[in-house]
C-alpha cells in the first residue's frame, strides 16, 4: 500500500504592526505560532524591525493556505502583502524552525524584501537571515 505524499506549500508576505497594537502582542505571536505550526506540520520563519513584520510559512500545502488567510485578517497587524506563494514545493528551506523568531530594531535589512515580489522577495529573505540574531 503506498502512503499518501503531501503536497507542500509556501507563503511569504510582510505587514506593518497596526497602530493600536501592544508591541508586547509581537513575543506572544512567535510563541503561539510555534505550538500552533509544531501541530500542523508547518515550518517558517518571522521577523520584525520594530513597525514591519515578514514572515514565511511552509507545510502541507492547505494548512499553509489555511494560516495565510486566517494572517491576512489578524487585526494586530495592516497593509497585509503578499510577496511570494508556492505549491509543489520539494524541499522546506527551514525544516527544522517551528517558527524561528527574528527582532531587529535596523530597518535596513527588510527593505531590500519590501520592495521585491515573487523569487526576488524568497531570494531577499534568504540573503538577510544571516545578518538576523534568532530569538
Amino acid at each position: 500500500m503506498e502512503e499518501a505524499v503531501t503536497e507542500l506549500g509556501s507563503f511569504l508576505y510582510h505587514s506593518e504592526i497596526a497602530p493600536d497594537a501592544d508591541i508586547g502582542c509581537v513575543a506572544e505571536i512567535a510563541k503561539f505560532s510555534r505550538v500552533f505550526n509544531q501541530s500542523h506540520e508547518i515550518t517558517g520563519v518571522l521577523i520584525f524591525d520594530g513597525q514591519r513584520f515578514v514572515q514565511y510559512i511552509e507545510g502541507p500545502q492547505e494548512h499553509v493556505i489555511a494560516l495565510a488567510n486566517k494572517i491576512a485578517l489578524d487585526t494586530r497587524h495592516i497593509n497585509f502583502t503578499p510577496l511570494y506563494q508556492a505549491q509543489g514545493i520539494t524541499q522546506r528551506l527551514f525544516p527544522k524552525w517551528t517558527m524561528a523568531y527574528f527582532a531587529n530594531d535596523d530597518a535596513e535589512p527588510l527593505a531590500s524584501i519590501l520592495t521585491d515580489q515573487g523569487e526576488a522577495a524568497l531570494s531577499s529573505l534568504q540573503k538577510i537571515l544571516p545578518q538576523l540574531d534568532a530569538a
